[in-house]
């Protein structure tokens, strides 16, 4: 089929089917490769929305949010573009902002905030700068009098199991989830004297307390708890002498559990909100410091100076190393408006092609110098003639080397091909 001509006409009546360049782009290359190269790519894009952020777009979406948190989680687009170009302040001016300020939470706010929740774990999730701060400020069993406390794998709970029919009771006490206690309790392996009911249709099963006990506690609780069945009139089944004897000494979550879990996350917060039942766990049974040593400790306000900033760079390889390490710097370059400067001393990875050679082109690469030789001593000649004369595609490194890339110059090149001889000796 012969190569279709793009007349401007040609061209003006294809794009007219696209409603943004990109799509133009996309659907028909070819076209769009012509009005770029012959420059009416501008006039026959005029009728096209752009889908790239400006600063009127940016206003228009922004406008639509009036909390900060949901414009961020919504339109990351937007508001990254707005952090780039400086345009946050004025882009999110009219939207309300959930940070508290400092000292925000002094007793009676945090007290306030506690009364919302049944128990701490639910507290320490959802409001987590109010619980820190009565955590710091030893105001926290105070404030939480009112609240439950669920399964944790460290504290006890007491429970009954009653058949008021056979006016029987049997008190147990457990620091598993007590829906997987009972379930023992109902099943075939059932040891303890409260299988004589425990299976019947008209048994009840009831917490009597919350998760509130550590062990040396138990055996109190539970005799207390024995003297007040009998004083209401039941038979209880209670073996005396085994009070304060747990069901099973089987923690919810074990330390190697914790740890092992704890060992996925570099970060606290990522840890927290990927595994939030290990977590609570940690932080009940007394492991969090152990199981987070290995993470990274968040810095303090104000340590991500432009200075700090560029002296991280300089430890980064290219730009996409700066751009995804997780320490911070990529985050305040952006939103301080300094990333032009610090870019001054990284390469883009797209700057450095042998970096993304594979094959036998990884080769062709490495002999870079030696074909910068050849195309100086035809005279700097196109990459046509650098075909005929090597037998290889080099078009891309010929661009490099009008743009003016001397391999012999360039350090970054110099250490990759250096790495690779050395791989290549070590397997000889």
């Amino acid at each position: 089929m012969p190569k279709k001509m793009w007349t401007k006409e040609l061209v003006r009546k294809e794009a007219k089917k696209y409603s943004t360049p990109v799509e133009f782009k996309r659907g028909s290359a070819g076209a769009y490769r012509r009005a770029c190269r012959d420059g009416y790519i501008q006039e026959v894009c005029s009728h096209m929305t752009s889908s790239r952020w400006n600063r009127e777009k940016l206003l228009k979406v922004a406008a639509q949010y009036t909390s900060l948190k949901e414009f961020r989680n919504s339109e990351k687009g937007a508001y990254l573009f707005a952090l780039k170009k400086g345009l946050k302040n004025e882009a999110t001016a009219h939207m309300t902002r959930l940070a508290a300020a400092k000292n925000y939470w002094d007793y009676e706010r945090c007290a306030a905030e506690a009364q919302k929740y049944s128990n701490r774990t639910e507290f320490m999730r959802k409001s987590g700068s109010a619980y820190n701060r009565a955590l710091s400020e030893n105001w926290i069993d105070e404030i939480c009098q009112h609240m439950g406390t669920p399964a944790d794998g460290y504290h006890h709970c007491v429970y009954v199991i009653l058949n008021r029919r056979l006016n029987k009771a049997y008190i147990g006490i457990t620091r598993q989830h007590l829906a997987a206690r009972i379930k023992h309790h109902k099943g075939a392996g059932n040891t303890t004297k409260s299988k004589h009911i425990s299976t019947l249709n008209d048994t009840e099963f009831h917490a009597l307390t919350d998760y509130e006990f550590d062990v040396k506690e138990v055996k109190n609780v539970e005799a207390h708890w024995c003297s007040v069945y009998q004083d209401l009139g039941f038979e209880v089944l209670n073996d005396i002498k085994q009070l304060g004897r747990v069901g099973t000494s089987q923690r919810i979550y074990t330390d190697d559990d914790i740890l092992a879990e704890a060992r996925k996350y570099s970060r606290r917060v990522d840890f927290k909100l990927g595994s939030p039942k290990l977590y609570d766990a940690a932080v009940s049974q007394r492991l969090l410091e152990k199981a987070c040593e290995h993470m990274r400790g968040i810095n303090k306000k104000g340590h991500w100076t432009k200075e700090a900033c560029i002296e991280f760079a300089k430890s980064c390889s290219d730009r996409e190393e700066f751009c995804k390490s997780t320490t911070g710097a990529y985050d305040a370059s952006v939103k301080n408006n300094w990333l032009d400067e610090v870019y001054n001393v990284l390469r883009s990875r797209r700057d450095m092609g042998w970096l993304k050679a594979k094959g036998d082109r990884i080769q062709l690469w490495k002999d870079a110098g030696s074909y910068h030789q050849i195309w100086l001593k035809n005279n700097c000649c196109g990459y046509w003639k650098m075909r005929t004369l090597t037998g290889h595609n080099l078009q891309k490194m010929v661009r490099k080397f009008e743009a003016g890339w001397i391999p012999s110059e360039d350090q970054d090149w110099r250490r990759w091909r250096e790495m690779l001889d050395g791989k290549e000796t070590r397997r000889g």
